[in-house]
């Protein structure tokens, strides 16, 4: 199976590179193209047809996201490759609102799993696909921001874009 490769080198968060394959999108990060092959070792292979239609709906979509022009993705994600919790915790966040946010806690709720606050924040700590599986969305019952992949300014930037305040890295109100 091949990978198709895409970056955006001029957004307000710095470079954000990311692949797809047959099956959908499979990773975003916020480094150069370049670091995000070697930090993966990713080996330059075929490219993919249908990821290059899933890279150039994903260039559009994300650009017009980080304007604040796009709300939702419409790009097709590849779910190979994750465990059942990963998917299940993921398939959740994906389907947080634009300008809405969750707890850790209120998604481990909807889970089943009460008690599992912890390893949602876990698993979103390590989503592949950030920014279209709006993680930046999720929370800590006090309203602080906690982590994100690329640090809590990249986090409160997401959140101020749909319109949340944030101060001292909390969401206030």
């Amino acid at each position: 199976m091949g990978i198709t490769f895409g970056t955006l080198t001029e957004t307000p968060l710095g470079e954000i590179s990311f692949y797809a394959g047959d099956k959908g999108l499979k990773r975003v990060a916020f480094m150069p193209l370049d670091v995000l092959k070697k930090t993966e070792d990713i080996e330059e292979t075929q490219p993919s047809l249908m990821g290059l239609g899933t890279i150039g709906i994903l260039l559009t979509e994300l650009n017009e996201f980080l304007f604040g022009i796009r709300k939702s993705y419409s790009v097709k994600i590849d779910w190979s490759g994750m465990g059942s919790f990963q998917r299940k915790v993921l398939s959740l966040t994906a389907e947080i609102p634009y300008g809405q946010v969750r707890t850790y806690g209120e998604l481990a709720k909807e889970l089943g799993k009460p008690g599992a606050s912890r390893a949602v924040g876990r698993t979103l700590g390590s989503n592949p696909i950030p920014i279209v599986i709006p993680c930046h969305r999720v929370i800590g019952a006090d309203g602080g921001l906690r982590g994100y992949t690329d640090g809590v300014q990249t986090k409160a930037f997401l959140l101020s874009l749909e319109g949340h305040v944030v101060e001292s890295d909390k969401v206030i109100g």
